[in-house]
């Protein structure tokens, strides 16, 4: 009886404690899930509300670099010598109705001053060098030059002022051009290129200027040839006209936007639809063969 009664009570103490036991160990359990679930919720709220913990788990993107915008502004000195300046970044071109040409590089530009130097390449005043400094007040730039001319003097100044364009005529995206091969031409990064079938640059032109009164585009292929496209943009638009290459007269036709598709755009569009060449059948004469035959000679 007693023996009955001490199993019994160790079976009950037994029963008990591991109930107890079990009873632990869910507990554990649950409370490993509810950690886990504040964690999970606290490191939502870092990634939405804390910019930083934000941008760490988001990919990073590289943004594209934006090609330069040309800016283009008339330049007078005086009041009949007045020129065309175009910059694409901090370098540009002056182009003067009486023919010369300078490159032009912007040293300093803020919102109240610009420091321009220029070198005259082309034309009756070629070597040529000056320095304009001026103050800006919205599309206006005036201000004082001092210019050298070896020859001619060595140190000469005066007043300049220039109106910037507010709408300047940019480049193009697309351009075909069409002269002994036509192809198309693609603006990327700040300069045209045409490429093969299999997407290997052949040609390469730098945009130089870009405006109605002066469109300069320097060529240069892989093969080594190469030149400068000069003109005058249509008043329709869309194409070059008093067209010269290096200097002389050029018939090639450069086109873009609403008159793009008058110029092929490749060899192929060009040929397209043209009829075969004839084909010209030219007969084999033979020489005659002549022998004499009595009293006179016989040709066959």
């Amino acid at each position: 009886m007693i023996s009955s009664a001490r199993n019994l009570s160790e079976l009950r103490c037994g029963s008990g404690y591991q109930t107890r036991r079990n009873i632990g160990r869910a507990s554990a359990r649950r409370m490993r899930s509810v950690l886990k679930g504040l964690l999970a919720v606290i490191l939502f709220a870092g990634c939405v509300f804390i910019p930083g913990v934000a941008a760490a788990q988001a990919p990073q993107t590289q943004s594209k670099p934006k090609a330069a915008v040309p800016v283009t502004m008339t330049e007078c000195e005086g009041t009949n010598n007045c020129a065309t300046w175009t910059f694409l970044g901090g370098q540009g071109n002056g182009n003067w109705p009486s023919g010369e040409i300078a490159n032009l590089s912007v040293e300093k530009s803020d919102d109240n001053s610009v420091v321009i130097r220029r070198a005259d390449s082309t034309g009756a005043s070629a070597g040529l060098t000056a320095t304009y400094t001026g103050t800006r007040n919205g599309d206006q730039v005036g201000g004082q030059y001092t210019s050298s001319w070896p020859g001619h003097w060595d140190n000469k100044s005066g007043q300049w002022y220039a109106t910037v364009e507010k709408n300047p005529v940019g480049p193009p995206s697309v351009i075909h051009f069409c002269a002994v091969n036509c192809f198309t031409l693609n603006l990327e990064q700040g300069h045209f290129v045409a490429k093969t079938d299999s997407g290997v640059i052949f040609s390469t032109w730098t945009v130089e200027s870009f405006t109605r009164e002066s469109v300069i585009l320097r060529r240069r292929d892989t093969n080594g040839f190469g030149g400068v496209y000069a003109g005058q943009i249509s008043k329709e638009g869309g194409s070059l006209v008093n067209q010269t290459f290096n200097g002389q007269f050029d018939a090639a036709k450069i086109t873009w936007g609403p008159q793009l598709n008058s110029t092929p755009g490749s060899n192929a569009e060009r040929d397209r639809g043209k009829p075969p060449q004839p084909q010209v059948i030219v007969p084999l004469v033979r020489p005659a063969i002549c022998v004499p035959w009595f009293f006179t000679i016989v040709c066959g």
